[in-house]
């Protein structure tokens, strides 16, 4: 297949080329050009911003593709999609990657793909929900081939989300983890190698048209008890050291304390039946797994000797009294 990827070299769309590429499919990109390095050789390259909707017919339309994934966001808005479509050639088969944010989390877990969608999450989720609304209209109303793909918490190498680093930097110094609040959330990740798998699989299925999928790892943990694996692995102790999430307000800039998006008051737990029964895919890592392969490379970056500024922690340990 020729597949477009829109974005390609940052963490899930570059794990996304490899999977791809591992397949036989002939991989372009289209994203603006700064990190041309990170591509994996034979990827081709379309330098182009796709705010620009005027250009973007020029730079893709005379490009004929079997498959097409969004994987941007900038944010992206529904505008921004339909854009795309006018501009591609044909109706190649167009994977949306939305969130799971889309889902109103004031409602009892787990959610499914048949949960309702609210902006509970606020733009964030009121822009991807406008993105699979343009795609859905449009399969719905021209049976243009399109898939929706919701993951959660995404971990791995490369993350651009400082969640599993943050924790492996303080422990590899055994410094203690604050953790704001009772640390029992429920949270749920997938690995990224997983995720650009399971997207590479569902390209040009036709089971997979006009749906949407949760996508990510079977495995639930608490906040407090992602952190205790992470120790695990690294055969390390951990010492918690809960407070008030309302002390960061005696701070004018508060900074990070337990990942980087890991801290909000709701459970996130979501099912995978959808995705194993109709297309037969499920994770390879368990969360584990997924754990001791990301300690693996952050070793192997001699990330442990990285300097990391704990100034702000300092500062709210002396308020604990450490």
């Amino acid at each position: 297949m020729r597949v477009l990827v829109l974005g390609g070299t940052e963490f899930i769309s570059l794990h996304l080329v490899q999977a791809l590429q591992q397949r036989g499919h002939a991989v372009t990109v289209f994203n603006r050009g700064r990190h041309p390095g990170r591509l994996p050789a034979g990827a081709r390259v379309i330098a182009g911003d796709r705010k620009d909707h005027a250009a973007l017919p020029g730079l893709l339309g005379g490009e004929a593709f079997d498959g097409v994934v969004d994987v941007t966001y900038a944010p992206t808005l529904g505008e921004d999609v339909e854009a795309l479509l006018r501009a591609l050639r044909g109706r190649p088969h167009l994977l949306f990657v939305s969130t799971c944010r889309v889902y109103d989390h004031g409602l009892p877990i787990p959610y499914s793909e048949d949960t309702p969608r609210s902006e509970y999450w606020g733009d964030y989720a009121r822009h991807k929900i406008a993105g699979e609304n343009a795609l859905l209209e449009r399969h719905h109303r021209e049976g243009w081939p399109v898939t929706i793909v919701r993951p959660t918490h995404v971990m791995g190498p490369l993350n651009t989300r400082n969640n599993e680093t943050f924790f492996m930097d303080r422990l590899a110094r055994g410094r203690p983890v604050l953790v704001p609040g009772h640390g029992g959330w429920l949270r749920q990740f997938g690995h990224v190698a997983d995720l650009g798998e399971a997207m590479a699989a569902m390209l040009g299925d036709p089971r997979a048209y006009g749906q949407a999928y949760n996508v990510m790892g079977e495995d639930v943990v608490s906040q407090v008890g992602f952190v205790e694996l992470i120790a695990e692995a690294m055969g390390r102790s951990v010492t918690f050291r809960h407070f008030d999430p309302a002390l960061l307000k005696a701070f004018d800039k508060p900074g990070l304390v337990f990942g980087q998006n890991l801290v909000y008051d709701c459970h996130a737990v979501h099912t995978t039946t959808k995705l194993r029964n109709e297309l037969g895919l499920r994770p390879r890592y368990t969360l584990a797994g997924a754990i001791r392969q990301t300690l693996d490379w952050y070793r192997a970056q001699g990330m442990a000797d990285r300097p990391v500024d704990f100034t702000f922690e300092d500062r709210l340990l002396a308020k604990l009294g450490a």
